[in-house]
């Protein structure tokens, strides 16, 4: 029988556990201050209960006091070890205290406890995406909206992990899910705006960003965003009007003078772009893309204070992985800047390394077996004969103008003197060539090219040349700078029998460094291991080869070594392959006013300077590798 005791102290326990269930239901209610009452209630005759601990620290936490609840779960947590959603809402305040890899191991802990917490794996998956972590974030939010297929926050998680990974075309759907189980989420509007942009579909992404301001006006964020794509857009002018309307709603915040800054860089106008670039340093000091930036922006000095905490960025795990390659390109970069080249080379190894780990986990390597057949097939395809065959796919319009080579070969610097005449417009990387050419192919499966639909063939290239009309405004010559369309001169050659193609080629070893130290934002995925570069440079030399042997077209090869050491006898011959007369505008290049869009975007507004030329030669220790593939050729 038991004892008066043990009865009072079984009574007592109960009713300790009715004064907690009381306040539950509360709280499961939404009805917060009452909830805390009742557990604060049971801790008055209990403070060690660890049931009210526990509960009145997720009460804590959903009242944005991170402080308190992680005190409050802490307590609880040895005596509900082995309870899953303790160490859930343990992972829940630190991760809102920014303590990611603790919070990380407390949602292990939850789901090692209940493999089917969906909760657990969802958040998981968000503090996986915090850290810059995707893959493993994709992973747990493809098991938490297994889990919980209705739930928008699981959705939400597996999109974060595809956006990082930059697989857009996957978040996208993903995305569309969410908004259909909850249709007024802002953020999600502003998501989907940004995944299509990145996309190039810019008219939808702006119109789902409107959507998410009609929601939230004084999202900051999404006017970001809208800035962003609108700079992708190639509109600078509304571009930066919504960076400006960004910094009225909120002038501290950090991305917005980041983007401001781009624009301003874009545009020509350096000490601006510097000015919004340090403001936005000051106000995060650790964002990595406004160091780069600022360092793609001149000869920044190397600080060695700056230096100290680029280092501390590199090397830190706690840092998004996008971080630590930013910085690591960032403090390269300045290292170089300095001739302090046996210190930089690391960090652009550190930084390329990382970048590449990044893209293949996002499912995207560089196979030089494939590039090289590849331009096998080119070469064996690509003849006299084919050429005889596709004539009548073309516009034979001559405002077409193409610039190809490796990136770093002096693409932008030739289009930057090109575009200083005042009868020819410099359109920058456009993607046309690669649309067109996807629309072909679809449109003639499983059918040999010479038998192609030449009528719509013939139906692309004049839709081509009118835009072309349009974006030139007037322009006699309108230039097309997407080095890739290398790859693609057989079918420029077949739309455009009438165009001019300008070949930039550059000392092999120069253009694989400078690749080596330079950050893409998409594609040239070789550029991350010198040794893959080089076998790039091999493949487009050769193809090169082949082309100037047998395309029916005009084709002149600009040399930047010749280029660097003739100025104006080199853009003399530019100006007359490009059938113009000479302007003397040309040789002033750098202070023609109009928007740059590439990492070259300073140089190019400079005087010609040769440092530049046999660069390779201050790194030539470290490129025994690269040296290795080059010497095959």
């Amino acid at each position: 029988m038991r004892s008066l005791e043990d009865m009072t102290k079984a009574r007592r326990a109960a009713g300790l556990m009715r004064t907690v269930r009381a306040g539950l239901a509360h709280h499961q209610a939404g009805r917060l201050d009452r909830a805390e009452a009742l557990y604060r209630k049971a801790l008055q005759k209990d403070p060690d209960h660890a049931d009210a601990l526990h509960l009145l620290g997720v009460v804590a936490y959903q009242c944005g006091k991170i402080g308190p609840a992680l005190q409050l779960i802490e307590r609880a947590l040895p005596r509900l070890a082995e309870l899953a959603d303790a160490h859930l809402n343990h992972g829940n305040a630190l991760r809102a205290a920014g303590r990611l890899v603790e919070a990380i191991e407390s949602y292990r802990r939850a789901v090692a406890l209940d493999l089917d917490h969906g909760m657990a794996h969802c958040n998981l998956a968000g503090a996986f995406n915090d850290r810059g972590a995707f893959e493993a974030g994709l992973e747990s939010s493809h098991r938490a909206v297994a889990l919980l297929p209705d739930f928008p926050g699981a959705l939400v998680n597996q999109a974060a992990a595809l956006k990082g990974l930059e697989r857009f075309a996957e978040a996208e759907p993903v995305l569309r899910r969410a908004l259909e189980l909850m249709p007024d989420r802002a953020e999600t509007h502003r998501d989907l705006g940004w995944v299509l942009g990145r996309l190039d579909r810019f008219d939808e992404a702006l119109a789902w960003h409107e959507r998410a301001i009609a929601l939230n006006p004084e999202d900051v964020t999404v006017h970001c965003m809208v800035g962003a794509t609108l700079y992708r857009a190639g509109d600078l002018a509304g571009s930066e009007a919504s960076f400006r309307h960004a910094l009225v709603l909120a002038p501290t915040s950090a991305p917005a003078w980041l983007g401001l800054g781009q624009v301003a860089a874009a545009l020509g106008r350096f000490d601006e772009a510097k000015s919004c670039f340090r403001r936005a340093l000051e106000l995060a000091p650790d964002l990595s893309e406004a160091h780069f930036n600022l360092a793609e922006t001149g000869w920044e000095s190397a600080d060695e204070v700056r230096l100290e905490h680029l280092k501390r960025l590199l090397e830190s795990p706690e840092r998004p992985t996008s971080d630590r390659i930013s910085a690591g390109f960032t403090l390269g970069r300045l290292l170089d800047n300095a001739d302090r080249c046996d210190e930089a080379f690391p960090c652009f190894a550190k930084a390329n390394a990382l970048r590449r780990q990044l893209r293949a986990e996002a499912g995207e390597r560089f196979d030089p077996g494939a590039s090289r057949r590849e331009v096998d097939q080119l070469i064996a395809t690509c003849t006299p004969a084919l050429f005889s065959a596709v004539e009548a796919w073309g516009n034979h319009a001559e405002e077409p103008v193409f610039i190809v080579g490796m990136p770093r070969s002096g693409t932008t610097l030739v289009e930057q003197i090109a575009a200083s005449h005042s009868q020819v417009f410099g359109a920058g990387e456009r993607k046309d060539i690669d649309r067109i050419f996807r629309e072909l192919f679809a449109r003639n499966l499983d059918t040999r090219v010479a038998q192609w639909d030449a009528a719509f063939a013939r139906g692309l290239a004049d839709r081509h040349i009118a835009q072309l009309k349009a974006l030139g405004g007037g322009a006699v010559r309108v230039i097309d700078k997407m080095v890739d369309n290398l790859f693609a001169l057989w079918l420029i050659t077949a739309l455009f029998p009438s165009a001019r193609v300008i070949l930039c080629q550059r000392d092999p070893r120069d253009i694989c460094l400078s690749c080596y130290f330079h950050c893409f934002a998409e594609g040239h995925l070789y550029s991350y291991d010198l040794v893959e570069c080089g076998q790039r440079a091999l493949d487009v030399e050769r193809l090169s080869t082949h082309w100037l042997r047998v395309l029916p077209i005009e084709m002149l090869v600009i040399d930047y070594e010749e280029l660097v050491e003739d100025l104006e006898g080199e853009s003399r011959r530019l100006i007359e392959f490009l059938g113009l007369d000479w302007e003397p505008a040309c040789l002033d290049f750098h202070r023609t006013a109009r928007p740059v869009f590439t990492s070259s975007r300073w140089q190019v507004r400079q005087p010609l300077f040769k440092r530049s030329v046999g660069r390779w030669r201050c790194y030539e220790r470290h490129l025994g590798p690269l040296l290795q593939v080059l010497a095959q050729d």
